[in-house]
């Protein structure tokens, strides 16, 4: 399902999409399958193995249902046309690097252009949570990761946590647990 670092393919920039072609169609349909199952806000298309320029996100604003439940989008070949000079440091995640979170700085508000599945072309502006979203989920097209953003300390920090979480999970004792 979801690649977990330090899976290769999360460092690899993506290529663009013809909209319309079968492999644009299937990876929307991959990434609408997949999103389905999780409990994020956004998904890009190389975190399923696709090294294509394709991300779905959750926003807030276009295409939210009335009773608050946020409406997902396909955007091919989207890229940031402006960012604002305002920068916010906000706690993120990310469903490749699972059980970490850590501050970091992002653009306020940006302004991106995508093609839909049909190949329409649109721009959109958001702020707050949605651009974080935004950039986060291009990041990941071209290949960076939220700890890319990190002091070298913090990133050393967030990924002993991240280690240490994944052996649990696989059932291997941390250091400090051998030591005791």
């Amino acid at each position: 399902m979801v690649r977990v670092y330090p899976d290769p393919i999360l460092r690899k920039p993506t290529h663009p999409v013809r909209p319309g072609s079968p492999d644009a169609r299937a990876i929307a349909e991959a990434l609408r399958g997949a999103f389905s199952r999780i409990e994020g806000l956004g998904l890009a298309a190389n975190q399923l193995g696709f090294l294509s320029r394709v991300a779905i996100v959750r926003l807030s604003g276009e295409g939210a249902e009335d009773h608050g439940e946020r409406a997902p989008i396909i955007m091919l070949n989207p890229r940031i046309l402006w960012r604002s000079e305002d920068i916010v440091v906000d706690e993120e995640g990310c469903l490749s690097i699972p059980g970490v979170w850590a501050d970091v700085p992002r653009a306020k508000s940006v302004r991106v252009e995508y093609q839909d599945e049909e190949g329409q072309r649109h721009i959109i502006e958001v702020e707050g949570l949605d651009a974080r979203l935004i950039q986060h989920e291009l990041d990941h097209l071209d290949g960076v990761l939220f700890i890319d953003h990190l002091s070298v300390n913090e990133r050393q920090r967030v990924l002993r946590v991240f280690r240490e979480l994944q052996l649990r999970k696989e059932g291997v004792p941390s250091a400090a647990q051998v030591r005791a």
